[in-house]
């Protein structure tokens, strides 16, 4: 929906959720669905892994009392260390520099189109955009659900990490419309796709519904099956000391 520009529309038509899904059933089946699927499938394995593994490492290793300091970066009365946003912040950034080629290649698959060794990094900077204050964001809220009691169980986590997401899914949406345009290879510049958008500022909000729907199971499911792996690895005592 954000990516083709063929799929612009009004409520109803070929531009909305229920006529993207009908023209994807129509054409291709049920395996249009799943069409780009397998670099995510992959890389996403990496790219997810790494933010987490960078996040955790620079967390633990800031633990000067400098690094525990307590702020408030969201500005709601609810204080962290600072530590959290710095972690937060450079997992997310080692995220985008090994998510980009991935999510290049994703776009490229959905749109029909042949991706290109030289393109890889292809809209970086609208990549980083999106991904630094979203994975950013997400640690802070997160960090504030488990300060207040709101991951003691499973359904807990799953809820406060798809919704950590979501909130920050919503708020950088126009740069993931931005970035899949500009991955797709749809001509102009920045400021010109923006202009030109349908819908004003709204249309960079297409594919909300759907695109939320991925972001909260996805984010919720993954957390629920890494304290799970996280419990293992303990159990079978393979974490060192």
């Amino acid at each position: 929906m954000q990516a083709q520009a063929s799929f612009i529309g009004t409520s109803g038509g070929q531009g909305s959720m229920a006529g993207t899904i009908s023209r994807i059933a129509t054409d291709d089946g049920a395996v249009g669905f799943y069409r780009g699927c397998i670099p995510p499938m992959w890389g996403s394995a990496v790219y997810r892994s790494a933010q987490f593994a960078v996040y955790d490492l620079l967390f633990n290793h800031l633990s000067s009392d400098l690094w525990k300091q307590r702020v408030d970066p969201l500005g709601v009365g609810s204080e962290m260390e600072l530590r959290v946003p710095v972690a937060g912040f450079v997992g997310a950034t080692s995220r985008t520099v090994l998510e980009q080629p991935i999510e290049y290649a994703k776009v490229k698959g959905q749109t029909g189109q042949v991706w290109k060794l030289g393109e890889i990094y292809q809209g970086a900077g609208l990549q980083w955009a999106r991904t630094g204050p979203m994975m950013t964001l997400y640690f802070c809220l997160f960090d504030m659900c488990k300060r207040n009691g709101l991951t003691s169980s499973a359904l807990g986590q799953f809820f406060s990490s798809g919704g950590c997401a979501l909130v920050g899914f919503w708020i950088v949406w126009p740069f993931e419309t931005l970035k899949n345009q500009t991955q797709a290879g749809m001509p102009g510049t920045v400021i010109e796709k923006v202009r030109g958008m349908p819908g004003g500022f709204l249309g960079l909000y297409r594919g909300i519904l759907p695109g939320s729907l991925s972001v909260f199971l996805r984010n919720g499911a993954a957390m629920i099956v890494m304290q799970l792996a996280n419990r293992k690895i303990s159990e079978w005592g393979l974490r060192g000391n």
